[in-house]
């Protein structure tokens, strides 16, 4: 797994000069701006996503200033760079038994679970979380090549269908799980310190990493296998409690998503 990260196509020029804004202590909201307009497909693909009804937004979304400002730099730059990585890398997720557009969708639903969750608990950590609920499940991008280029494809899959951890599934297979693999290529590509141990700890149930403990919350109740289903949400509850995270919270923000879900 170490060599086809070491070959994966650095990011466009475009997507580099976002993340350099965006960590920047003083970013300059005019040309971010002008950088993503730059980019017409970009802007497009932000403007559609930003204006999903999972967001909650009372008026359409029509320009990206307008994005950025209600949205926050690091959900612009995860738009940007999730958009730019999908195009970057060959798609191929019938292991997994979904297609890049449900595997879209299910980031969606993360990063509004999170966005929904957190904003009520402690907002310091949302502008982390939100990266990471948009780049976590981008790992399994590499992970679904290498289980179809191992052969192990049929076998993977029928293990996919049953009632087993997703994790200790891609455990056995590939001897990570693909939020490892996530951070191997965040750390690839020069991300942020803090963002690629997010990533990497998602999966270690010892971990002490509050936001891996709260990415791993939601993992429990939105994946690829199921979006918020009675099992998922219980498990997340568990997960909840033996973290001593705030369930309060995270109940209303189900409650919210629900009731968008159905606009």
């Amino acid at each position: 797994m170490v060599n086809e990260i070491k070959s994966l196509p650095p990011l466009p020029a475009s997507i580099v000069r976002i993340h350099e804004l965006c960590m920047s202590t003083d970013t300059d909201i005019d040309e971010l701006a002008k950088v993503i307009e730059g980019d017409p497909m970009l802007s497009a693909n932000i403007l559609k996503s930003v204006n999903s009804p999972l967001y909650g937004m009372s008026k359409e979304i029509s320009s990206i200033p307008q994005a950025i400002m209600l949205f926050g730099i690091s959900m612009i730059r995860g738009f940007a760079a999730a958009n730019a990585i999908k195009k970057a890398i060959q798609i191929d997720l019938t292991p997994y038994g979904v297609t890049i557009e449900s595997l879209t969708e299910t980031s969606t639903l993360q990063t509004a679970l999170i966005r929904e969750w957190y904003r009520n608990v402690d907002k310091t950590m949302l502008p982390l979380l939100q990266s990471c609920a948009f780049f976590m499940e981008l790992g399994k991008l590499l992970a679904s090549l290498r289980v179809i280029v191992s052969g192990e494809f049929e076998r993977f899959s029928q293990e996919m269908t049953q009632d087993k951890s997703i994790i200790e599934i891609e455990r056995c297979y590939l001897g990570m799980s693909s939020y490892e693999i996530a951070s191997m290529m965040f750390e690839h590509w020069n991300f942020e310190t803090p963002l690629v141990e997010a990533l990497r700890d998602i999966s270690n149930p010892e971990t002490t990493n509050p936001y891996s403990q709260v990415l791993s919350v939601v993992v429990k109740a939105v994946n690829v296998r199921q979006a918020l289903s009675e099992k998922g949400k219980n498990e997340a509850f568990e997960a909840i409690a033996t973290l001593g995270l705030n369930r309060e919270a995270f109940e209303e923000a189900l409650i919210s998503l629900k009731s968008r879900n159905k606009e």
